[in-house]
């Protein structure tokens, strides 16, 4: 079944042995470099701007921006003549979304997990050596950024990264570490090597990762595993609460019973069905 399929990582992890296939087409990469420069751009960009950001000549990088602009996916204002994304691009989400059977089974559950406690609560899958988040189910009052599926954090200083990595094999988390950039996001941030193993560790044991302070200072975060019928973590279901709010013990108590209970239930389906 599709839902167990592990996916052939993205262009960024993409060996030489791969790039040599001849199978492989690069315009259409430097397409996608271009629309991937947009990413975390601070607003709309001009052509120096996407030469510099996906490392194309200007010329290239005209050809694919008008291609581009041409098809749909990226808009242009006309006096300045810079571009910003448009919104074609949302059909890709969409496409994916469709035909997620992940995200299917996930999402009324996620919705029902929401409810207990009014938290925002998350499906993160992984993406290179980053968590991306797939399914959101904000809380009332949570922040525009919290709500919008697709964005990404470092897998190895995430509780959902982590607990992702706890349930795969050792060499491929090795590589994994090995191959992130260790980067504090709060004055929190475990960058350590040897203490992200110890929280990859810890995670396995107790069925659950743990972090406070990792991605945002107040934050505490809970996530549990999602596995497929081999037991490999394919997502992680995450809920984020905050302090003064909750304390790390309140969230021991309440919420790791909770995520793990509801990635239990939609990793039945997934074992039911594969």
């Amino acid at each position: 079944m599709a839902t167990s399929l592990r996916r052939q990582p993205s262009g960024q992890q993409l060996s030489d042995a791969d790039r040599a296939d001849t199978l492989f087409v690069g315009s259409m990469a430097k397409g996608f470099r271009v629309l991937e420069a947009f990413r975390e751009a601070p607003g709309d960009l001009g052509l120096t701007e996407i030469a510099d950001r996906t490392g194309l000549d200007k010329s290239a990088a005209q050809r694919f921006t008008n291609t581009l602009f041409q098809l749909g996916y990226l808009e242009k204002d006309p006096r300045s003549r810079r571009y910003r994304p448009a919104v074609r691009l949302l059909d890709l989400s969409y496409t994916f979304l469709h035909q997620s059977r992940l995200s299917e089974i996930a999402v009324g559950r996620l919705i029902e997990t929401s409810k207990v406690y009014g938290t925002t609560v998350n499906l993160c899958e992984m993406i290179d050596t980053d968590i991306i988040y797939t399914v959101r189910i904000p809380h009332g009052k949570a922040s525009y950024p919290a709500t919008v599926p697709g964005r990404r954090m470092p897998a190895s200083s995430t509780s959902g990264g982590t607990v992702i990595l706890a349930f795969r094999p050792d060499a491929e988390v090795q590589a994994l570490v090995d191959a992130s950039e260790h980067r504090a996001i709060t004055p929190k941030t475990i960058i350590d090597r040897d203490a992200v193993f110890r929280r990859i560790d810890e995670a396995r044991d107790k069925g659950y990762g743990f972090g406070i302070g990792q991605a945002l200072t107040n934050e505490i975060s809970v996530a549990a595993p999602v596995l497929d019928n081999q037991g490999y973590a394919v997502a992680a279901v995450q809920v984020p609460v905050y302090i003064p709010q909750w304390t790390a013990d309140e969230a021991h108590a309440k919420i790791a019973p909770l995520v793990m209970e509801t990635a239990r239930s939609i990793s039945g389906v997934l074992a039911s069905e594969g």
